[in-house]
This record gives structure tokens, C-alpha cells and sequence, in this order.
């Protein structure tokens, strides 16, 4: 159980990272089986989503419903040309300071008290794309061994975010979710404003676009304000919508990886109609310049999906958030 404003908790084991393909341990729970076969299948998705970026919940819980051809539709193409020759270079709007190669956050996915599995953000290398220097983020989600008795899940999303622009180049989805398998990639074309699916599918590109797990990093590297919004264009699923994060207050969030001064923030899906959300997201982010998410919770229909963090490693931080794993 999560207790803010400068209480404390008890808390379980905490996830273990090893060496099996780069990837982490899962601890099992025991508990009644027949107690959670009823929330399996709504509580995995949301958890994975609130893992992988805040803008693709809103579409797992039926939040983003849209007409492909409306979308296309709302601009001409002389505009889109017009878009995609002014964004050639996008400049974001300060220096990143807040996260590097090498950084990682391990997480708990929780319903209530009960732990569903385990998850892991990390920005894994710096690689070439499009001829463009790219942090490579990672987001990987396991069920754990009781849950995969009934929904196995075993998601991984890559993003290719320009090091310099910090927008997305490139962005990847490998996911098994019970019996579904979804694989694909797109690459994000900012100088002729296009998205290319491997599906062979193109489609109009909103200018400075992010996936959506760039959009995740790329809101750590602007200064949020309390009472204030930030405006982040977004790309998936072959639809293009803006995304609005409020900053809405401050508060104190104690988990097994310490005790944070935290942001509370919430994003929005902003649009004239052609966009409808649904479902609410709530982020904890570290009150500094790192943004280290703490906590992230995802409302369903009965309780609430929490993603809580249990260990990290952040380089940037010069040593003030560089945690070793725990045995």
C-alpha cells in the first residue's frame, strides 16, 4: 500500500535485475487463484500501459477512438508541405540534463496490494538512426509467474529519440498480451513531415512528434510549473493528437527505492471532437530536474493499476539517485 505526505510503509521484496538477455527477474506471489482470474485480463493492459507512456493509456482503456481519414483529413496537404519544410530541425526547449545512457528505473505493477509483475524503463544505448545520434529508450513488462498462468505478458516498446532534437526517429512495439502478438515498427520522417509503418503504411506526420515513450522522456526535460500545462504532438497507432500534461500540485511519495518530493501530473488528450479519452492517468515525478518517476497509477474500472518504483540507477544525477540492485 502506497501512504504519502511523510508517512511510512512496509514493503515486499523488491524486483531483481540479472544477466538473462538483459532482462529482470520476476518474483511470484501466492495467493488465491480464484481471486484474481476476474481482474487477469483488465488489470495487465493498463499496467503496461502506465509503464510504457503516459499518451498510449488513454487508447488501452478506450480513450482514444478516432477515424484515421477524419484525422488526415483535418489539414491539406499544402499544409502539411508547409509543416514539414519548418521543421527540418526541431529545437527543443532546454539543454537535457535530466536522464543519459545508462539510466534505469525497475518497477512493481500492483492492484491494490497485490503484485501482477514487473517492469523496467531504461535508456539502453546511443545508437545511429537516419544518420541521427538516438538515445535508445527501453520499456519491457512481465506478468509475473502466477498471472502468466492465466495472461501472459511479455511487452517490449523501443523509441529512437534524437539526442539533439529530442523527438522520435524510430519507434518499435514487440508485445504478447494473453494470445495476442503485436509487432511492428515506424520510422518518423521529420524532414518530409511522414510516418512509415512496416506495414508499408504512410502516413502525415505532426511537426516535432513523439511515440509514446519519447513523449514520457521527453516531458522530463521541460521545466514544469504547478497550475501550469505543456503541449507534447504525438504519433500512434496511425493517428496523430496533441497531448496536454497538467502539473497539478506538489506532494511527499515514500517507496521502496526512498522517500520524493514529487510533481503530481496528468495527461490529457487535447482535441475539437475527432479524439475522445477516457480513464484517468496520475505521474509522480521527482521535484528536480531529473523528473525520476516514482509512481505511476492508472484508474480501472474497479480500483486502481499502480506501477511503483522499487530500484534505480540514474547517471546524470551524479551519484544522488545511483542505486545498486537489490539481491
Amino acid at each position: 500500500m502506497l501512504v504519502r505526505e511523510e508517512t511510512t510503509v512496509a514493503w515486499g521484496r523488491l524486483a531483481r535485475r540479472d544477466n538473462r538477455e538483459g532482462g529482470f527477474r520476476v518474483p511470484s506471489i501466492h495467493t488465491n487463484k480464484g481471486r484474481f482470474w476476474p481482474v487477469a485480463s483488465t488489470l495487465i493492459a493498463p499496467a503496461l500501459i502506465v509503464l510504457a507512456a503516459f499518451s498510449i493509456s488513454a487508447a488501452a482503456t478506450g480513450g482514444v477512438e478516432a477515424d484515421a481519414r477524419a484525422a488526415a483529413g483535418a489539414s491539406s496537404s499544402s499544409s502539411s508541405k508547409a509543416q514539414a519544410d519548418s521543421i527540418a530541425r526541431c529545437q527543443p526547449a532546454a539543454p537535457n540534463s535530466a536522464f543519459g545512457e545508462g539510466e534505469w528505473f525497475q518497477f512493481s505493477i500492483q492492484y491494490g496490494a497485490i503484485r501482477a509483475g514487473d517492469a523496467l524503463m531504461q535508456v539502453e544505448s546511443v545508437e545511429t538512426v537516419a544518420g541521427r545520434p538516438c538515445y535508445r529508450l527501453v520499456s519491457k513488462a512481465e506478468s509475473n509467474s502466477f498471472f502468466s498462468l492465466f495472461f501472459k505478458v511479455r511487452d517490449r516498446v523501443d523509441s529512437f529519440m534524437d539526442v539533439e532534437e529530442l523527438v522520435s526517429r524510430r519507434f518499435s512495439k514487440n508485445t504478447l498480451e494473453g494470445k495476442h502478438k503485436d509487432n511492428f515498427t515506424i520510422d518518423l520522417d521529420h524532414g518530409s513531415g511522414t510516418a512509415r509503418y512496416s506495414d508499408g503504411a504512410e502516413l502525415e506526420l505532426l511537426p516535432c512528434s513523439q511515440d509514446i515513450l519519447s513523449a514520457f522522456y521527453y516531458v522530463r526535460t521541460v521545466d514544469l510549473e504547478v497550475g501550469r500545462s505543456v503541449e507534447v504532438p504525438c504519433h500512434a497507432d496511425k493517428k496523430n493528437y496533441q497531448l496536454e500534461v497538467k502539473v497539478h500540485r506538489r506532494e511527499t511519495v515514500r517507496t521502496p527505492a526512498g522517500q520524493f518530493t514529487c510533481l503530481v501530473i496528468e495527461p490529457l488528450l487535447k482535441s475539437s471532437g475527432v479524439f475522445r479519452q477516457k480513464g484517468r492517468l496520475t505521474i509522480w515525478l521527482t521535484d528536480d530536474e531529473y523528473k525520476i518517476p516514482v509512481l505511476m497509477q492508472s484508474k480501472i474500472l474497479v480500483g486502481s493499476v499502480s506501477a511503483i518504483l522499487t530500484d534505480m540507477h540514474s547517471p546524470t544525477a551524479g551519484g544522488k539517485y545511483a542505486r545498486g540492485p537489490k539481491n
